[in-house]
């Protein structure tokens, strides 16, 4: 064989025993650190290259191996031996990739489409836009080009790493042992000058779990956000005075409802002008959040990056001072219409305009904000319209918007990133975010857009927030009850009340990740307690049980920081032997928490698919083995399950995260063969946590032959010093003795009547701060098996 170090315009990187890149460059001068897509961290090894005597290139590391015949294009990629991966690349023609596996394997990811559980099949384009209550059609607000492939026994990763816009075409022929075909190609317009576009592929093997941490320590490391955006959020287009903003926190509290946050949308602003305040209606904004604060709650105020093009607007003003807008092709100022009317928008590309934009929040975090929503952001440049945006003759400080529309959402979060390090040094930033691509992660939440209030919508919920987190987004969440009506400018229209389906998102979207409830302008009230006392009942039980977990979700979102893992899981991200297909309406919370939601309306009983293993009913405490099961369900109810073997942090619900967070901590303990789990706490607001200063302990355990149960818990970490200095061990009834240091101590049996579960426990109190050990005797059984 003849080596070669670079051959032609390939290069191949391998970034670890897992992670490997594969680029095909337009010019083999080029740097792959200048491609169109985002910038990858992390140390990368150069494989050489290659050529055999058929004149096949080849790199190759230990295991891995890619191949590739120059004159068709034509590759494959093998692993352990075995061929992982085959396809065709090609560098001139529109369709310029073709993969092509085993039809057995499954398709996640690609980001939040509509009305599709998994991508096994369809067309998915990745050029973000403004769908209009979803009326286009196989498109979305964001744009994730990472594909997550599975079947039994093995899962990869595959990034398309490549800001251009990019369409999927796949398709599936069961017939064929080769029967899955996914062909990409450039999305581009007639009206649209082509630009060559180098190919840029990156390949994550090993488990799930390695995948998505590989990509995290690529892309970005999700980020923490403060306690209290993971609490309950109450919003409207719009809540249009500072005193209906008041009235909605004082009215939570009247119904005692936990309640963190209150949506400030696009009415609080002066003539829809950014970073300014409706002087009338808004007119003492620094009061109104010196009440809320009395109340407990926090406001989350809109920004869309579209700025009224007025003379008299100094944010506008300033931005044609700095240079800071987009503009047209001759160098003139690109003009779009949004809610001001004419505007301007900020080329975010530029780092002195994003640092500039994050100078602009001056007025809003002044006046007691305390995070920013992203809307408007894929950029909608001309509102109420579904044309192509790409046809709108724009362009940006070093390439065109064909190469940075996709990237727009990403680059204004990241401006309102150093927005929080300008205004609120120290504080952890909360930005909230509708358009977005790979990498958002390290900078956003994201929430999927203005939906419906329909069941298919309801469901959508769920898939769509499976399929981000497959794409390294954990932090996600759709509009609680729907947003708008129907596709189309009607959708802005919304009629008719639909109690059940409210009350049945509620029960959903209060174990997502991001929980907001949002609604349009000419939309019926949508509060929890404007629905009558049945659903508001309902509706307490759930949002309580959200805080009640906090402390475990929080712990979540500190896995989900440190590793990439998701929040809401789809099953076999636990249980590998799991069918999706039969399993898609169920996921999983972290490791230990299986949901079944009720999606359907009038459903009177729900079809549960148990993994192996032991499963307790969160609250009869009744204990099923694994297998199909069938659940009587009622308004209110729907079957939730705990792994056994796990440990639950709870604490008692306060009137926000904040308080829940300082409340005594109750530790439920569901017995197996081994036990474990994890609490982290901290101060919840700021920075600190990135210089260690943390709590962490972890509880392991086992069962012997007897049934006794053997725990220790160990405090890894205390740097941070939490405000509770014991806490509270629950176990299963039969457990009515702990042995320690031999001491025989009894429990104390509670029912959980004020938590609306009716499982009864018996408690002790133990050291939170301090390590211990002990053993629980195992006596007469008081549970059934079902």
């Amino acid at each position: 064989m003849q080596k070669h170090q670079k051959e032609g315009s390939f290069r191949v990187f391998a970034y670890s025993a897992q992670v490997f890149r594969i680029c095909r460059l337009i010019d083999p001068a080029d740097s792959v650190d200048d491609l169109p897509g985002i910038p990858l961290s992390g140390r990368k090894e150069s494989l050489q290259i290659v050529k055999d005597s058929e004149s096949k290139i080849i790199a190759r590391r230990k295991s891995f191996r890619f191949v590739l015949d120059p004159p068709t294009g034509s590759f494959r990629i093998d692993l352990e031996g075995q061929t992982l991966l085959k396809g065709r690349m090609q560098m001139d023609e529109q369709r310029f990739l073709l993969l092509r596996l085993m039809s057995t394997m499954e398709v996640y990811g690609l980001g939040a489409f509509e009305g599709k559980r998994d991508r096994n099949e369809g067309r998915y384009l990745l050029r973000t836009i403004d769908t209009l209550f979803y009326e286009v059609k196989d498109q979305s607000y964001s744009a994730f080009p990472f594909l997550f492939f599975r079947s039994e026994g093995q899962s990869f990763g595959l990034l398309l790493n490549s800001s251009y816009p990019q369409q999927f075409d796949i398709q599936r022929d069961t017939r064929i042992e080769e029967g899955l075909e996914i062909h990409v190609s450039r999305h581009l317009p007639t009206s649209v000058e082509k630009e060559p576009a180098p190919i840029d592929l990156v390949l994550f093997t090993g488990s799930p779990a390695d995948i998505l941490r590989s990509y995290a320590q690529l892309t970005g490391q999700p980020f923490l956000p403060p306690v209290w955006a993971l609490g309950y959020h109450q919003s409207r287009w719009s809540y249009r005075s500072q005193k209906k903003v008041l009235e909605i926190a004082k009215t939570a509290r009247q119904h005692r409802l936990p309640l963190d946050v209150i949506h400030l949308d696009i009415h609080y602003m002066d003539r829809y002008r950014v970073f300014t305040w409706n002087p009338e209606k808004f007119a003492e904004p620094e009061r109104l959040h010196a009440e809320l604060a009395e109340q407990g709650v926090r406001t989350v105020a809109i920004i869309d990056p579209g700025v009224a093009a007025k003379d008299d607007y100094d944010v506008y003003r300033g931005g044609l001072e700095g240079d800071h807008f987009c503009r047209k092709s001759d160098g003139s100022l690109y003009i779009g219409k949004v809610w001001p009317g004419l505007c301007a928008f900020p080329d975010f590309v530029r780092e002195d305009t994003r640092y500039w934009w994050a100078r602009q929040h001056k007025p809003i975090f002044n006046a007691g904000v305390s995070g920013i929503w992203n809307d408007m952001n894929e950029p909608a440049l001309k509102m109420g319209k579904t044309t192509e945006p790409l046809d709108e003759d724009i362009t940006h400080v070093d390439g065109s918007h064909l190469r940075y529309r996709n990237l727009y959402g990403n680059l204004e979060a990241k401006a309102t990133n150093e927005a929080f390090n300008v205004w609120k040094p120290g504080q952890r930033p909360f930005v909230l975010t509708r358009s977005a691509f790979s990498g958002i992660q390290k900078y956003a939440a994201l929430w999927t857009g203005d939906n419906h209030s329909s069941w298919a919508h309801l469901r959508d919920n769920l898939y769509q927030i499976v399929n981000l987190g497959l794409c390294g987004v954990p932090f996600s969440g759709a509009d609680v009850g729907g947003f708008g009506s129907r596709s189309g400018k009607l959708g802005a229209l919304k009629l008719r009340r639909q109690p059940e389906l409210f009350q049945r998102w509620v029960e959903l979207g209060s174990l997502m990740p991001f929980f907001r409830i949002h609604t349009t302008l000419y939309s019926y009230s949508q509060d929890p307690w404007s629905y009558g006392p049945e659903v508001l009942q309902n509706a307490r039980k759930h949002i309580n049980r959200r805080y009640s977990l906090l402390p475990y979700i929080y712990s979540l979102f500190w896995e989900a920081h440190r590793t990439g893992m998701p929040i809401v899981r789809p099953l076999f991200l636990e249980f590998p032997s799991v069918e999706y297909a039969r399993t898609s309406s169920q996921f999983m919370l972290g490791p230990a928490l299986l949901a079944a939601p009720v999606m359907q309306p009038s459903l009177r009983e729900r079809v549960v698919e148990l993994p192996p293993g032991d499963w307790y009913e969160f609250e009869t405490g009744d204990l099923y083995r694994g297998g199909r099961v069938q659940i009587p369900v009622s308004p209110g109810y729907y079957p939730l399950f705990i792994r056994s073997g796990s440990m639950i942090p709870f604490a008692r619900p306060g009137r926000n995260a904040e308080e829940t967070l300082a409340n005594d901590i109750f530790i439920q303990v569901y017995p197996d063969q081994e036990v474990q789990g994890t609490l982290i706490l901290d101060d919840g607001l700021s920075l600190d946590y990135a210089h260690g200063k943390t709590f962490e302990a972890r509880l392991k355990g086992k069962r012997d032959r007897n049934g006794d149960v053997s725990l220790e818990w160990t405090v890894t970490t205390r740097e941070y010093q939490p405000t509770q200095s014991k806490l509270t061990l629950r176990l299963p009834l039969p457990y009515r003795q702990m042995n320690q240091k031999n001491k025989k101590i009894q429990g104390s049996v509670r029912t959980l009547g004020s938590e609306d579960r009716s499982v009864q426990v018996m408690e002790y109190e133990l050291p939170l701060t301090q390590d211990w050990t002990a053993t629980f005797v195992y006596r007469n059984i008081f549970q059934g098996e079902i």
